[in-house]
């Protein structure tokens, strides 16, 4: 008897297909067999691969993390947007401190990396589980890659649900804003205090997105940055050049920034741009926590979008 169930056991084990599975091509060119619905991701970049794969309501069991000032960790943009921290999901690994053994501890199906930290590293994470390399600033636009990126994990139907609320939103705000804003153009930037120069930023998370969903336009100097590229640093001499009708950058709470930061850093740099910037005296330079504008995310999207209907008269 015990052997003619060991036997039935066996065929119906036979007859059990294997985990579906598909191939993902990444942004590395790498073709890589993902599960076709992983139950255990492990993400290594927290403000752009956590922020997506939280807000997607996939299974995500462990992210990569920062540390505070004060020695605790915390989980950029996921903090902001979704109050994620590390009571709920895993550490993975401190920011650029990868720990290989930790990672293979937490036993994920699927990692998720920032190509920029994790490229040398990703035939190692691949003994581990199927690993997917994401770039987030290959100048492609950042909805397309999180369009891209919902794809790879299987959570297409719940991107394409937020995505048609977002545009619902954008068409409401188009009737609330001056529509001379709606018609104008913008710039954004960020400014580098250690060297003097600026930033121009052709794609940057929402910020970018939105304005260009509300149908402004970007400057000359913005669409001359170069393909396949999201941004590029200009000297203080084009300061002119980035003046537009508005004119948007980001700070960093945790480094003690504020949104007036930008005013004494731009004196700094290029000291009298007053002078050539009409955004400055339309009042019309605003600046909005990188937490919340960098990351892809319809969260962050509608953070900016209720902001920006407050600051703009």
């Amino acid at each position: 008897m015990r052997l003619i169930s060991q036997l039935v056991l066996a065929a119906t084990l036979a007859f059990v297909s294997p985990a579906a599975a598909r191939n993902v091509t990444d942004h590395g060119g790498n073709v890589v067999e993902v599960p076709d619905a992983p139950q255990r991701i492990l993400s290594l970049h927290d403000w752009t691969l956590t922020v997506m794969t939280r807000e997607l309501d996939a299974p995500l069991i462990a992210s990569a993390g920062r540390l505070a000032p004060d020695g605790t960790t915390f989980i950029r943009g996921g903090r902001e947007l979704f109050g994620l921290n590390f009571d709920q999901i895993a550490l993975a690994a401190i920011h650029g401190k990868p720990d290989l053994e930790r990672i293979r501890s937490l036993k994920p199906d699927l990692i998720v990396a920032n190509i920029g930290d994790y490229s040398a590293l990703r035939e190692q994470l691949s003994t581990i589980a199927p690993t997917l390399m994401f770039d987030a600033e290959n100048g492609d636009k950042p909805f397309d890659l999180y369009r891209q990126y919902a794809g790879w994990i299987g959570r297409q139907a719940r991107f394409d649900a937020l995505k048609a609320a977002y545009d619902k939103r954008i068409t409401e705000a188009r009737q609330k804003l001056p529509k001379t804003l709606i018609d104008g153009s913008y710039s954004a930037i960020l400014a580098n205090e250690r060297d003097g120069t600026l930033t121009m930023l052709k794609e940057y998370g929402v910020q970018t997105t939105v304005l260009d969903d509300l149908g402004m336009s970007r400057t000359a100097l913005a669409q001359s940055v170069p393909e396949g590229q999201s941004r590029m640093t200009i000297g203080a001499e084009l300061i002119g050049e980035i003046d537009a009708d508005l004119i948007v950058t980001s700070y960093l709470p945790e480094s003690g920034e504020s949104p007036e930061s930008i005013f004494p850093a731009l004196t700094r740099i290029a000291p009298g741009y007053e002078a050539f910037l009409r955004a400055h005296e339309a009042k019309r330079i605003l600046s909005f926590s990188r937490y919340e504008i960098y990351p892809p995310s319809f969260r962050g999207a509608d953070i900016f979008l209720d902001r920006l209907e407050v600051l703009i008269d």
